[in-house]
């Protein structure tokens, strides 16, 4: 029975700006170092790396990865935006990387009472996605954008665009 895995990617938007500076293009990203960003996933499907920028998940064939980008404000002040995930070096193990969003039911939790909540469906889940289809293991490239809020305004302005090179190894 296949089942999705679940992986998020976490970045450390203060850092990359400030190692990084701002620039690059969709086409011309700049590449940043393992140490700036981060993945996890339930632990029963990681071999290892879980929390590194090495993540080895346990996938076999016919499961579904899903992935999800955050930065450490949580994308409130600073978001961080997967746009395009592609096979770089080794085995083509995935199919190719989609964007979907879907608007799942989210519990929202009451200020007065937290133990209560409302359910909304006008909260976007964004993510990339795809298909496991072979053993192997897969380089590939995670390009991603900042969108920094206003301070003053709250207007949103994109910052800059990057790239980062993890690895898939599918197992099983």
């Amino acid at each position: 029975m296949s089942k999705t895995i679940n992986i998020d990617v976490v970045f450390d938007t203060v850092t990359i700006e400030s190692k990084y500076g701002s620039g690059g293009s969709p086409d011309k990203p700049i590449g940043i170092a393992h140490s700036d960003a981060y993945m996890i996933a339930q632990q029963v499907l990681v071999e290892s790396g879980q929390a590194t920028a090495d993540l080895v998940i346990k996938a076999l064939v016919n499961d579904t990865i899903r992935w999800r980008s955050e930065s450490l404000s949580g994308n409130t002040d600073q978001s961080a935006i997967i746009y395009k995930i592609a096979k770089f070096s080794g085995d083509q193990v995935t199919s190719d990387v989609q964007m979907r969003v879907s608007y799942p039911p989210t519990p929202i939790p009451n200020s007065s009472n937290p133990t209560a909540y409302t359910s909304v469906d006008t909260q976007a889940d964004i993510f990339m996605s795809c298909e496991v289809l072979r053993k192997g293991t897969e380089g590939y490239m995670i390009y991603f954008y900042l969108v920094n809020k206003d301070e003053v305004t709250g207007a949103l302005k994109t910052y800059g665009y990057y790239y980062w090179d993890p690895t898939i190894k599918v197992i099983g």
